[in-house]
């Protein structure tokens, strides 16, 4: 496979805070800390840092060999000031969970399936005792860029989509027989993330010595979990998500109508989310959960020269999920029609040519239900709609769950499981 010339990374985002966050870091502190890791070899920075939404990242370059490294450390917050007490304040325990738990899970794929994630090298995710300043992470540097670095889509011929899209599938959908993992059922050869899956409901943590465990849901589930089963991953939801922009819901200036219905949509979505869980309880017999990349996009996906997928990065707030809300949350090439509340095929065919893509990749599976067979399920729609809630979205919340309460739900994910064989 064909590598880069070049790094084209762009850092989007470099502004006040990612500048304060780069004065703050004690780059050679950091320096150390690599040397110690790597037995000792000298280090030197390969060029300015990038920032990204929440983090900065900068190579780090082994001057015997040109082993390539990356660290990467969250962005401080406008307001902080230089003052290590107030970066103790901003660095709660809900970020500390986030930046272990999306340590353990590109672990645990790195260790157990052929998708391309950095492998891990070494972290400190609290700030006492930490000669850095910050927590960062030192991670493998993949040799590629991100599909916009290199031009954007918009410059790819329809062999080139085509190639990403199969590429993208077969990230998703694994070709092999299971094996047994502690945590979970996983397929050694090119295991992806659909049958990358763990037996129950929740996050992936850093256990004793630096191990991969199950634990609590992340935060808009209230830290609850894990769970065996999806009636209680959805129940958990209800009872703590929040709303992601409450000044909607405050502002009455411009009020009418619509608005006050759309509103109580928003206001009253997680109970009844939880009433209409109640009534037609989606539990059913499903092997395992697969874990949701919860910004699964091409700035989010690494690319060489020749448009090979070499790298997903970014796996904050992962946790694994129902499969049809892993579909619904993971298929790029679909769009959410807010008319009608359902996730529909993109309209320049790549969509459908999509889940084509994806029947073929999993025709030799042993899957029970497989991943094409969820696409547009309305358990997906629903947790389309609660990542709506998160983020602020208002929708007619309401209407969805009328149509999931009129429907005849049956769930049988796994059938041998569930005909008693």
């Amino acid at each position: 496979m064909s590598q880069p010339s070049m790094f084209r990374w762009q850092g989007q985002h470099n502004d006040k805070r990612s500048a304060r966050t780069f004065q703050h870091t004690d780059w050679t502190a950091l320096l150390k800390e690599a040397q110690i890791l790597n037995g000792g070899r000298s280090c030197i920075f390969d060029g300015p840092y990038h920032a990204g939404g929440r983090h900065i990242v900068r190579r780090l370059e082994f001057i015997d060999g040109g082993e390539l490294w990356l660290v990467r450390i969250p962005i401080v917050p406008a307001s902080s000031t230089s003052d290590q007490s107030e970066i103790l304040k901003w660095w709660t325990a809900e970020r500390q969970f986030t930046m272990e738990s999306e340590i353990a899970t590109m672990k645990y794929y790195a260790e157990c399936t052929d998708i391309p994630v950095p492998t891990i090298f070494g972290y400190r995710t609290s700030i006492d005792g930490n000669t850095v300043k910050l927590p960062y992470m030192l991670m493998q540097c993949i040799r590629g860029n991100m599909l916009f670095d290199l031009g954007g889509p918009g410059i790819l011929n329809n062999e080139q989509k085509s190639g990403i899209r199969k590429s993208i599938a077969s990230i998703q959908v694994c070709r092999n027989s299971y094996q047994y993992f502690r945590l979970a059922y996983y397929e050694c050869y090119q295991c992806q993330m659909a049958t990358a899956k763990i037996n129950k409901l929740g996050s992936l943590v850093l256990g004793p010595n630096g191990t991969v465990d199950i634990g609590p849901l992340p935060a808009p589930f209230g830290f609850e979990g894990p769970f065996s089963s999806a009636v209680d991953y959805f129940f958990s939801w209800a009872s703590h998500a929040e709303f992601g922009n409450m000044d909607f819901l405050r502002d009455r200036h411009e009020d009418n109508d619509g608005l006050r219905s759309l509103k109580q949509a928003v206001i009253s979505f997680p109970s009844r989310l939880k009433s209409a869980m109640e009534s037609r309880n989606p539990v059913g017999c499903e092997n395992g959960y697969p874990i949701v990349h919860r910004d699964f996009l091409l700035h989010n996906i690494l690319f060489d020269d020749a448009y090979n997928v070499v790298g997903v990065i970014d796996w904050e707030f992962a946790h694994s999920a129902p499969l049809e809300v892993f579909a619904a949350l993971t298929n790029m090439y679909s769009l959410f029609d807010s008319k009608t509340l359902h996730a529909v095929t993109d309209t320049d065919e790549e969509g459908r040519q999509y889940i084509e893509d994806i029947m073929n990749e999993e025709k030799d599976t042993r899957e029970g239900r497989k991943l094409s067979q969820t696409f547009g399920s309305i358990l997906g729609d629903i947790g389309l709609c609660m990542t709506f809630f998160e983020e602020g979205r208002a929708v007619s919340f309401g209407d969805l769950l009328d149509r999931y309460e009129s429907e005849s739900i049956t769930h049988c994910f796994d059938p041998i499981q569930c005909n008693g064989k």
